[in-house]
């Protein structure tokens, strides 16, 4: 039978640590994102962010979704409408 030596686990687990963490050199001040300031409500968003998470604003034009609101809407139908009528009469 052979016999039991902890020094053996103890290398063995160091290993396991070492290995378990990125070398440092390996991390760079890039890999996390940097903070930016919300244009509205003055509080700290990430620089990818397309919308404020605090109030909930987009942060450009580009970003926002396109809404129409509800009075253009009935507009275009009416005037589509009175021009079908016309044109049939």
């Amino acid at each position: 039978m052979a016999s039991y030596d902890p020094a053996e686990d103890e290398e063995e687990e160091e290993e396991y640590v070492d290995s378990d963490y990125p070398d440092p050199s390996d991390i760079d001040s890039t890999d996390e994102p940097g903070l930016d300031v919300c244009p509205y409500c003055r509080k700290m968003i990430t620089e990818e962010a397309e919308r404020c998470h605090h109030c909930g604003k987009y942060l450009s034009a580009e970003d926002a979704p396109l809404s129409k609101p509800a009075w253009f809407v009935i507009a275009v139908i009416v005037t589509l409408a009175v021009i079908a009528l016309v044109w049939i009469f």
